[in-house]
């Protein structure tokens, strides 16, 4: 207890020494607690006054910006109304790129007048060369047999006539053998029917003709006694009767020397001779050989059968080798004359309606160099691809030099319907290079005389192209000037959006 107490004590004492010099102290730092306190909020309130003031600084600046490029874009707006009625074409949209005289002075800027020229209008698709299906063939066996030989192999050239392979066959063995059997059978008739003409019984002409010697001696001596006196009328005409008698029997004999036998041979003989003609037709329309010594090796193999080609031309297809079986109507080759092609273009619909048969096109390709091989259109499908959207259209070349190949991709320059119309109307025309593309829209830049360094942007819609030269359908007037060269920087200056941070 007595500790504790002398505890208490020290801290008492100590508490009354710390509270009685310093009280004073004490009481001024309880009272200069609010004014720091008031300090730091003024400040803190300012902080709060400065930033707004910044914040209502930076807006009033932003919509100071943003006035004069509304206006800018109103006023663009407006000339775009006044350039829209002026020209009036429905769908046309137009603004204007101005240049500082600097920029205008380093562009270098060329121009062109809008034509009005009669123009054969073109538009061009790609196509693929195929074989000319009229002038293109197949060799197809007409009997069964066996492949003996093949004398050209793919690609090579052949004429009309020759022989491209040789067919064993069976059936032709048979054909051969029947001729041989009917050739024999017609000329054992013919040398019958010869011998039976020469050998004939003519008992019957021979006695006839004796009887009317007889009678023609006896009618002369009969005659020389009357003349004598010797003899009497009446034996005379006896005579005379007789005579005339042994003459018609004598005519009547000799008109039928040709007897039953002599026609029964001629009637074999005839029908032997059809047997063989027959056979030798058969033969031809097989294509075998039917004369001795017309092939070398049918003579050695009466079984064999040439295969001939149907027209000139190159082989495109074998699909054959010796030894192998073959049937009747089996193609063995494929022959195409490549002096004549088809190029299959594929039009969208969209442009179909402008082609029509017998309308001219042009065909570009490598191989041609700068030349092209003019053509003609001769079918249009009247189906639609589903998948592609496009008809196929078939053109007819000529390809003399045969540069072009089955199978080669070319470019084809078609030409429309009302082009090909004589009487087709004339047609504004600027240059390609004129023609530039923003986004969807379709363009061309009109320097303005009086404002030099102001061109208009005018929209045009575009018909079809010749020779580097584009067709306007709408947009444009004849004798009006385009931006050719440096077009397309004026596109990009307009792309920039104000020209004037960049002059």
């Amino acid at each position: 207890m007595d500790n504790e107490t002398t505890k208490d004590n020290v801290i008492n004492n100590i508490a009354g020494q710390e509270t009685s010099p310093l009280s004073g102290n004490t009481t001024n730092l309880v009272n200069n607690q609010p004014s720091n306190t008031n300090r730091s909020s003024g400040q803190f309130i300012a902080i709060i006054i400065l930033t707004m003031a910044l914040v209502i600084v930076s807006v009033l600046l932003i919509r100071s910006y943003q006035k004069p490029a509304s206006q800018t874009v109103a006023g663009e707006k407006e000339e775009h109304g006044e350039h829209k009625d002026e020209h009036g074409g429905e769908g046309s949209s137009s603004s204007e790129v101005e240049l500082s005289p600097e920029v205008l002075a380093s562009l270098k800027l060329e121009t062109a007048l809008v034509k009005e020229e009669t123009h054969n209008s073109t538009f061009k698709v790609t196509g693929t060369i195929e074989a000319n299906q009229q002038y293109l063939q197949q060799a197809s066996a007409l009997v069964s047999g066996r492949i003996e030989k093949v004398n050209y192999v793919l690609g090579d050239k052949v004429q009309a006539g020759a022989i491209l392979a040789l067919i064993a066959s069976p059936q032709i063995a048979q054909l051969h053998g029947k001729l041989h059997e009917s050739e024999t059978r017609l000329a054992l008739a013919e040398r019958h029917l010869q011998r039976v003409e020469k050998a004939e019984n003519r008992v019957s002409v021979i006695s006839a003709k004796a009887k009317l010697d007889e009678s023609e001696t006896n009618l002369r001596r009969v005659k020389k006694l009357i003349e004598l006196g010797g003899g009497a009328g009446k034996d005379l005409v006896a005579a005379e009767t007789s005579y005339l008698t042994a003459k018609a029997e004598y005519e009547f004999q000799n008109s039928i020397a040709l007897n039953r036998e002599v026609q029964e041979a001629l009637a074999e003989a005839e029908t032997a001779k059809v047997d063989v003609a027959h056979i030798r037709d058969e033969l031809k329309a097989f294509g075998a050989p039917v004369a001795k010594g017309e092939d070398s090796e049918h003579d050695s193999n009466t079984s064999l059968i040439p295969l001939i080609a149907p027209i000139s031309g190159n082989i495109l297809e074998r699909l054959v080798n010796a030894g192998a079986g073959i049937e009747v109507g089996k193609p063995l080759f494929t022959i195409a004359n490549l002096s004549t092609l088809w190029v299959i273009a594929n039009v969208p619909e969209s442009q179909i309606h402008q082609l029509k048969a017998g309308n001219t096109t042009q065909v570009y390709s490598p191989v041609l160099g700068q030349d092209s091989l003019s053509g003609k259109i001769t079918y249009i499908d009247p189906v639609l691809n589903e998948d592609t959207r496009t008809a196929k259209v078939r053109i007819e070349i000529n390809n003399p030099d045969n540069k072009l190949k089955v199978g080669m991709f070319v470019e084809v320059a078609l030409q429309t319907e009302t082009s090909s119309n004589l009487e087709s109307k004339k047609s504004l025309l600027i240059p390609e290079e004129a023609i530039q593309r923003i986004g969807e829209r379709i363009v061309v830049f009109i320097p303005q005389e009086k404002e030099e360094g102001h061109f208009e942007v005018r929209e045009v819609q575009l018909g079809g192209e010749n020779n580097g030269l584009r067709e306007i359908v709408a947009g444009l007037s004849a004798n009006e000037k385009v931006v050719t060269t440096g077009s397309f920087t004026l596109k990009t200056q307009m792309m920039k959006g104000e020209l004037g941070e960049h002059d």
